[in-house]
């Protein structure tokens, strides 16, 4: 058994007994009642690769590994694995786990919801990028083959969900919904999974009931009924935490938490966020669309770097942010492997920025439309109000196109990417840099998983090629200096113009323990009503 499995398992085998006598002093089962300015996008496992709608379903449904209490990987529907050679790895799965309709679990669910995820219509073909094949030897063994040793697999497979064949099949449901087009189909508001939880009833953006799942095969706390709420007026969800109405804010809206501390009851729990917030310019179309200048300025390096020098990222993070952000230097947090310290960010400069505009041939600046969400990150539509008074300094005039994300991820997502200007964030699931470069930052190339959330159009062959190397790379050192050197290319040609990496904050009753990981997910099964 390789080492990694073994202090995983060890970590894992730890935090079970934790919970266990956390479970065995618990006096009674609790309902724990959560708000949220927005809401899971859908229930479909695979069908919107949006970090919310990702944690939200991590309580329904299940992949074969995934994170325990203490953040480290550990089995989930595999029980252990091995590899068997570089390119080999064998998972052994769980024996008696079932989905919440009672189904048992096996191999061919695995191998389905690998066909599934790389779907036309999926949006997590990604995951199983360095995949060549895969098979089901029986009926508790998955056989994984990559095209080359891939040095963080399981760190992939943590967004991969397990979704049962028969109940697919059954609803029709085979493939993801096609959420840009959106589609309507069963398993967008219904869900079968193995997770700790199920859902008991669904209203789109009006409340989620899940209940306890009393067959799962894992430890969990007292919590057998959660409701969920999505509530996107910001004194209003303050205002249900601290009379009562509900348990857990998340996020705690940051104007308030002076409010929540010094209130009886209540309590602010926060960490640090692998969120990287950042805006985005159009560097693919010769004519960007919702603007009347004629051709694609941001294809101009000095555009790009005049749009930086205009941004003032710290008066965004010291008056929107209200301090509860650090400064982004680059595309991922200092936590993330990857991450390059030697990088700087273009300072802050009005007269530079309008210099380089006049170099560039936009002496009077130009008007264009940004794209915001503003139920989706942390003070989100602040963020673009903020962006838009800065810019008009340097004489760029915005149009900003503030929308929930129920509207802005379809139009932003959709097959033609439908903006050019837009804030949008990051938040690598596998703590690793090249996650960022297979989603976010790497060249286009939708039909093998690579540049789905590239919506800029950023192409920057010699960061691929510095990418692609890290992806077989088994040598940490080695593939760390790789992804620095990437990660560099992509700052020094201003592919997008990062911000800031926010802090999460929630706000919850005294009573309520809860655990935070820096990807924001939220593992319900470890959290206590006191």
């Amino acid at each position: 058994m390789p080492t990694s499995l073994l202090k995983s398992l060890a970590v894992s085998l730890a935090a079970s007994v934790t919970l266990t006598t956390a479970v065995a002093g618990a006096l009674n089962a609790e309902t724990l009642r959560i708000a949220s300015q927005g809401d899971a996008t859908s229930l479909d496992p695979h069908s919107h690769n949006e970090s919310f709608t990702n944690y939200f379903l991590g309580n329904v449904y299940e992949g074969l590994v995934g994170r325990d209490r203490n953040f480290e990987i550990a089995g989930q529907l595999a029980e252990s694995w091995e590899q068997v050679d570089p390119n080999t790895w064998r998972f052994t799965l769980r024996p008696g786990v079932t989905f919440h309709d009672g189904s048992a679990f096996t191999a061919d669910d695995v191998i389905f919801s690998m066909d599934r995820a790389l779907a036309d219509s999926s949006n997590f073909k990604h995951v199983l990028a360095s995949v060549d094949s895969y098979s089901a030897p029986d009926d508790m063994t998955v056989e994984i083959v990559t095209r080359a040793p891939n040095p963080i697999l399981l760190n992939d497979l943590l967004d991969l969900m397990i979704l049962d064949r028969q109940w697919a099949e059954a609803n029709e449901a085979q493939e993801p919904i096609n959420l840009q087009a959106e589609e309507k189909a069963y398993s967008a508001t219904n869900a079968n999974g193995t997770g700790p939880f199920s859902v008991v009833s669904r209203a789109q953006g009006e409340k989620t009931v899940l209940a306890e799942n009393p067959d799962y095969w894992g430890d969990k706390g007292n919590v057998t009924e959660v409701i969920f709420t999505p509530i996107n007026n910001a004194s209003t969800l303050v205002s249900a935490l601290l009379s009562g109405e509900v348990d857990l804010v998340m996020p705690l809206p940051l104007q308030d938490i002076a409010r929540v501390e010094g209130a009886d009851g209540v309590k602010v729990v926060s960490s640090p966020e692998a969120r990287t917030m950042y805006i985005g310019m159009d560097q693919w179309r010769d004519q960007i669309i919702e603007s009347p200048v004629e051709g694609n300025p941001f294809k101009d390096l000095r555009v790009r770097q005049a749009f930086a020098h205009a941004v003032d990222a710290q008066a965004i993070i010291d008056r929107v942010m209200q301090g509860q952000a650090t400064l982004a230097t680059q595309y991922v947090m200092d936590k993330v492997n990857g991450f390059n310290p030697d990088l700087t960010r273009l300072a802050y400069d009005v007269d530079k920025a309008k210099a380089l505009l006049s170099e560039a041939g936009y002496p009077d600046g130009f008007e264009l439309t940004m794209d915001c969400s503003t139920d989706r990150y942390v003070n989100d539509g602040q963020i673009c109000q903020a962006v838009v008074s800065l810019l008009a300094r340097a004489g760029i005039k915005v149009n900003l196109i503030a929308q929930p994300k129920a509207q802005f991820f379809p139009k932003v997502v959709a097959p033609d990417f439908g903006t050019s200007f837009f804030l949008l964030s990051w938040t690598p699931s596998t703590m690793d840099s090249l996650n960022v470069f297979q989603n976010v930052l790497g060249s286009r190339d939708l039909d093998n998983g690579r540049g789905a959330w590239n919506i800029s159009g950023c192409s920057i062959p010699e960061a691929d090629a510095l990418a692609e190397k890290a992806a077989v790379t088994m040598d940490a050192a080695e593939r760390e200096a790789l992804l620095k050197d990437a990660m560099a290319l992509m700052v020094e040609n201003v592919c997008l113009v990062p911000l800031h990496v926010q802090q999460l904050v929630w706000g919850a009753a005294d009573n309520i323990d809860v655990v935070q990981h820096p990807t924001f997910e939220f593992p319900l099964e470890y959290f206590n009503v006191n």
